[in-house]
């Protein structure tokens, strides 16, 4: 079945705003959680669907990218298939169903939807207009939430890690200064946040203290790129090994693996390591390395190296790319004659 427009899926126009969408998917939501229609598959389906529209179109990369190039995402733009053109889209996308932000450990960009969402849900307050995050009721006042930026490795978001914050925060009108360890799990994606409960700013006396967000970003990798669970990498070869065919060692997140070159491998061609991208956080499997091969070609050959290549310019005659380019050609100005 095809899927449906995800403008559709949420009920929303494409001039939509940010709060247009968050609001309409914060209703569908509230009204199609499982926990709300326990034992309706329909309604979980739908609950997919709508996670899934909002993922994407509350990213304004991806939204940019949906708008142009609809569920076909990246692969439109980079010609078919090619994993290293755009960046991001639905074609890479594992989607929000795979995670549950009531999770006491990772918690996504949905934060702020699902802050309020499941506190309506499972308190009992979503009636009151009134209610607002940091207030309980009137009187009741809660200190600021606040919030630590994360830089890790791909290799430790890979396997998740343990690590130790330092920040300054309010308690009781004086700065207190906090050290706190952090785990990181597996599998934790950049822009997601880990949620400390309380370790934010308090007033002091009974008000009750607020939240700490960590939020996890990545360092650059000098091999390695992330699109969701894939690990994306340029591997450079001679032309020599792409036209002969030859093996070679390729790191991956955890270690090292053997990759076979065939003997003419395309410059672009690109091989997928089933299992060695990172794992899902939702639980389902993890994901893939892709390996995109990039042909090289030696600068500042000798007269005696340009004589060996010049005697393989005959076998220019058997490639078929070239071959088939050529044909085209001569059809083409066949025609404008």
């Amino acid at each position: 079945m095809a899927k449906r427009d995800f403008y559709d899926v949420l009920g929303v126009n494409r001039q939509a705003t940010a709060d247009e969408l968050k609001k309409a998917f914060r209703k569908l939501a509230m009204k199609l959680h499982p926990d709300k229609n326990p034992g309706d598959k329909a309604a979980e389906d739908r609950f997919k669907e709508v996670n899934e529209a909002y993922d994407i179109l509350s990213d304004t990369k991806q939204r940019q990218i949906y708008d142009q190039f609809g569920h076909a995402g990246p692969y439109a733009q980079a010609g078919g298939g090619q994993p290293f053109g755009a960046s991001g889209g639905p074609g890479f996308r594992g989607g929000f169903s795979n995670f549950d932000p009531r999770q006491a450990g990772a918690e996504s960009g949905y934060q702020d939807v699902f802050g309020d969402l499941f506190s309506d849900l499972f308190s009992g307050e979503g009636t009151n207009p009134g209610r607002r995050r940091g207030f309980r009721q009137q009187g009741d006042v809660r200190g600021a939430d606040l919030r630590y930026t994360l830089t890790i490795s791909l290799e430790e978001a890979a396997t998740g890690c343990e690590k130790r914050i330092s920040f300054v925060r309010q308690r009781g009108g004086a700065d207190d200064s906090a050290k706190l360890s952090i785990t990181v799990p597996a599998g934790v994606k950049a822009g997601q946040r880990l949620k400390l409960r309380g370790e934010g700013d308090s007033a002091g006396g009974s008000s009750r203290a607020g939240d700490l967000y960590v939020i996890v970003n990545f360092q650059d990798h000098p091999l390695f790129k992330r699109k969701e669970n894939d690990v994306l990498m340029e591997l450079p070869v001679s032309f020599a090994d792409a036209l002969l065919g030859a093996s070679a060692e390729v790191p991956t997140l955890t270690g090292k693996a053997s990759l076979t070159i065939p003997p003419s491998t395309h410059p672009g061609q690109v091989f997928r390591l089933k299992g060695k991208g990172f794992p899902d956080i939702g639980g389902y499997a993890a994901g893939d390395m892709l390996i995109r091969i990039v042909v090289d070609v030696p600068n500042d050959l000798t007269a005696e190296e340009k004589q060996i290549v010049e005697k393989l310019r005959q076998v220019s005659s058997q490639s078929p790319m070239v071959n088939d380019y050529k044909n085209k050609m001569k059809r083409l100005l066949q025609s404008r004659s």
